[in-house]
């Protein structure tokens, strides 16, 4: 077959091609790049609301960003005649899963887990049910797409769990309902808070106990002009036979919520949050636990006192599992946030990207620089120095085998990951878990400017693992 010398013997030779021979096309056609370039896009950004489209001149991506409980999906679209008329369609547990996994990293520095290098100027990618290939420029553009519409997609998600405070709470999914769990109680408890809601309906009353509504099963906490919260009942499915029925206590954020927090369009809705407004996760729970049941409890003793007695023993003031990274001041209290990040890494891709390991590999290795030397356990932590260092520890003879030569060694660490663009998950796994062991065993003399630093360095990489942990690879599970 004859190569193209028009846009229009291009067009047809590009429908008669066989797309088997895609990789080999530039030694078959080389010019053939030069012409499509004439079809490109024209570059831009366009945000309006919740939906945000990005355009490189190869490709363009259409994204609805997630509002809320409400998921998100995206189309992608390529300039080139190839593909002309296919629009790909990702859904949220698409995007989720596929593309938000190594931003902002290079097509060739395995990252990225839906595209593969064929050749110096070919790679395979992966989207939702449909694989293309694409060219390197193509591949470029595609990434720099997706960079961009991801960042958005995940600040949306990350800005509404901050302002609802649901971090804490497991995400649970049933029916039409999505909501976070904040505790279970038993049955006779449950139908005492729903009772009591239904007698203090805001419309019979005006005392400062009337600020409830009935929706269906539901409690609607509200006084007819501004909904703090919706409380959602869910009966626990892993109560063993013979066992009392638990109620799982949801905090829902259900349709007519969403249409109360999105109706006024010129305001952001987390203005609205407070005491006054819309009821955080969190003070919902503390309010139900330490306010509304002890209420309920009391009103209805007289009628049933042994049962209120009973119920009453279930009531546990709620905490948080960490201490927040801003409050800590002392070294033990960073180790669940190093625990959390090691189990990220364990099921990590093969590769991530050092941008976020540069500033926390430096700040531990200096934040427990002034370790005492009597620490137990040397040859744990060389041996998984061993994982890391492998070139350095078998070509030297270091006949001392302390702490000093640990440091020696974490120092060069730093040293070549301020080089690198891509660390072994491995290495970073092998890293944390030499700084979980020195704090966990070590007595560490620190400063204060060391230790800020080290929780500088580490609420970002913590926060990518956490919200990593929560969307991407549980999402991933399903």
């Amino acid at each position: 077959m004859s190569t193209p010398e028009s846009i229009a013997e291009l067009v047809k030779w590009i429908q008669n091609f066989d797309y088997r021979f895609f990789p080999n096309l530039d030694d078959i056609y080389p010019g053939w790049q030069d012409l499509l370039a004439k079809y490109d896009f024209q570059p831009a950004i366009i945000k309006e609301d919740d939906r945000l489209i990005v355009v490189q001149p190869k490709v363009a991506i259409a994204c609805n960003l997630p509002q809320f409980l409400k998921q998100g999906d995206c189309q992608i679209e390529f300039s080139n005649l190839f593909f002309r008329g296919l629009k790909i369609s990702l859904n949220h547990h698409n995007i989720l899963t596929q593309l938000m996994i190594g931003l902002n990293t290079q097509p060739n520095a395995r990252c990225r887990p839906f595209i593969q290098q064929l050749t110096a100027n070919s790679f395979e990618v992966s989207l939702g049910q449909t694989t293309v290939i694409l060219s390197a420029i193509e591949t470029t553009d595609l990434c720099s797409c997706i960079d961009i519409i991801c960042q958005a997609y995940k600040t949306a998600i990350v800005e509404f769990e901050n302002n609802l405070e649901t971090w804490e709470l497991k995400f649970i999914e049933f029916g039409c309902v999505r909501g976070f769990h904040l505790f279970a109680v038993e049955q006779p408890l449950w139908e005492l808070m729903y009772k009591f809601a239904n007698e203090f309906d805001y419309i019979q009353g005006k005392s400062a106990w009337h600020i409830f509504h009935q929706e269906d099963a539901s409690i609607r906490i509200s006084r007819g002009i501004r909904d703090h919260a919706f409380i959602c009942p869910q009966i626990d499915s892993f109560c063993a036979l013979g066992e009392k029925i638990k109620i799982n206590i949801l905090y829902v954020i259900n349709e007519v919520h969403f249409q109360s927090l999105t109706k006024a369009k010129n305001s952001l809705w987390s203005q609205s949050i407070g005491t006054r407004g819309t009821w955080t996760a969190k003070y919902t729970k503390e309010w139900l636990l330490n306010k509304y049941i002890p209420t309920v409890i009391e009103y209805y003793a007289p009628q049933n006192q042994s049962m209120i007695d009973e119920l009453q023993q279930e009531i546990i003031n709620f905490k948080f599992a960490h201490l927040t990274i801003q409050d800590i001041n002392d070294i033990p209290d960073l180790l669940p946030y190093l625990r959390d990040i090691q189990v990220w890494l364990n099921i990590h891709q093969e590769t991530i990207s050092t941008v976020l390991l540069h500033p926390y590999y430096q700040a531990f290795t200096d934040l427990i620089r002034h370790t005492d030397s009597a620490i137990a356990g040397i040859e744990y932590i060389l041996g998984n120095l061993r994982h890391v260092a492998r070139k350095s520890l078998a070509t030297e003879q270091r006949t001392t085998r302390n702490l000093k030569t640990v440091l020696s060694y974490l120092d060069e660490q730093v040293d070549r990951i301020n080089n690198c663009e891509v660390e072994s998950s491995h290495n970073a796994n092998a890293i944390t878990r030499i700084f979980i062991w020195i704090i966990e065993n070590g007595n560490i003399n620190f400063s204060q400017a060391q230790i800020n630093l080290a929780k500088q360095a580490l609420l970002p990489l913590w926060e990518q693992s956490r919200f990593e942990m929560r969307y991407v690879y549980l999402h991933s599970s399903k």
